[in-house]
């Protein structure tokens, strides 16, 4: 795979999933992941998700919430390595709640893999940094 190419269609996967997630589409985000079991998916919460069915109760937790989440990116770094393709956003998070909007630093990394010619999301891990 083209290094270059590789590295545009990270940044469309992680498009797509950031995307799928805003608009609460829990199909659309599930598209983005692997269907393996060594799934996993780390949210600036307390949850640790691993493999699609823990990833598939979260997200159908989330879409009947009251808070909806979205980034904006400052800068996002995509490198492809064979077998694996690793990507870098840092920006802010923006949290949605009725009349709430809460807005804070946040960081994403996000470790894919090609499955039939495409990518998908095998790791993706989510943090707000805090000050000491």
């Amino acid at each position: 795979m083209n290094e270059t190419r590789g590295e545009a269609e990270l940044l469309g996967l992680h498009d797509r999933f950031c995307s799928a997630f805003a608009s609460r589409d829990a199909a659309a985000i599930l598209a983005t992941v692997t269907d393996r079991p060594d799934l996993v998916v780390v949210t600036s919460e307390d949850a640790l998700l691993q493999g699609p069915a823990q990833l598939e109760a979260f997200l159908d937790q989330y879409a009947a919430g009251p808070t909806t989440y979205s980034w904006s990116w400052d800068r996002r770094e995509a490198s492809v390595s064979e077998g694996f393709g690793l990507l870098l956003a840092v920006g802010k998070e923006l949290a949605v709640s009725g009349d709430q909007r809460v807005q804070t630093p946040y960081r994403m990394t996000v470790v894919a893999a090609p499955v039939d010619g495409a990518w998908a999301i095998v790791q993706v891990h989510g943090s707000s940094p805090h000050d000491a």
